[in-house]
């Protein structure tokens, strides 16, 4: 797969149902914590219910309120990946045999990635016979145990192991580069509002990254000394994903960082 270093950029859109927004993200909640009571106004969202008496709205999760539109949701702290069609995500191949690839994709299951979802489809003229005439090649990619793999969830259940494809933009394997993980549902954190962490992320620390939903994020830099501030600079916003301004904090750090450690 070709390395872009506008693939964190072209592939923000991916992510509008995540993307953090502080305006919006204000208190820790827990549990069966009431957290309004105005259920004219506001519907229970992603990790909220109504109670009994439908007359308030209560939090099924530790984690963030969120309010978005007039929906009130409630994103946790910690959590398990729970794949869904049409999600990009990071795998690694721990098994293989003629029939498919076994990946792990950090969910509950292994995701399997057949060889007819790897076949990639092109043009080529000139054969034998053809006078020019055009046809179809197909180039069907092999991966070995071990490979790093940016796939696409094809399709998703709870009967069903997920299935994979890496036929697609951006999609395929990664050569060089880190891999680290952390809580999924800190990746909106991550990537900021309308992208903005992750802009300011890359610029500062001159690497490329590529963040995806499963909690996977592949980084790669110009030397270690960046791609090793970048990394702590991600364990960081996680550790600190529930607090407000951290995008500011985050370029002051880093900042700093660059400045004690004598790196451009």
């Amino acid at each position: 797969m070709e390395e872009d270093e506008e693939s964190v950029e072209s592939d923000d859109e991916e992510f509008e149902d995540f993307e953090d927004n502080e305006e919006n993200i204000r208190d820790v909640v827990v549990p069966g914590e009431t957290i309004t009571e105005d259920v004219k106004n506001y519907l229970p969202g992603r990790g909220t219910i109504l109670n009994k008496e439908k007359n308030k709205i209560i939090s099924l999760n530790i984690g963030l309120k969120q309010i978005k539109k007039n929906y009130i949701n409630v994103i946790p702290l910690r959590g398990f990946y729970t794949p869904r069609p049409g999600d990009k995500v990071i795998a690694l191949v721990v098994d293989k045999n003629p029939v498919k690839y076994k990946c792990d994709i950090n969910a509950k299951d292994f995701g399997q990635l057949k060889p007819k979802n790897t076949m990639k489809k092109g043009r080529t003229k000139g054969f034998r016979g053809g006078g020019g005439t055009s046809r179809e090649e197909i180039n069907t990619e092999k991966f070995d145990i071990g490979d790093i793999l940016v796939v696409k969830i094809l399709s998703a259940d709870r009967l069903n192991k997920p299935e994979l494809t890496t036929v697609g933009k951006y999609l395929g394997k990664k050569v060089g580069g880190i891999v680290i993980s952390i809580d999924p549902p800190k990746i909106p954190r991550v990537i900021g509002r309308d992208g903005s962490m992750i802009k300011m992320l890359k610029n500062l620390t001159n690497c490329n990254i590529f963040v995806t939903q499963n909690g996977r994020i592949w980084l790669k830099g110009e030397n270690i000394a960046h791609e090793r501030l970048l990394i702590e600079s991600i364990k960081k916003i996680a550790s600190e994903a529930h607090t407000v301004g951290l995008t500011d904090r985050m370029q002051e750090y880093i900042i700093n960082e660059k400045k004690k450690r004598g790196i451009e």
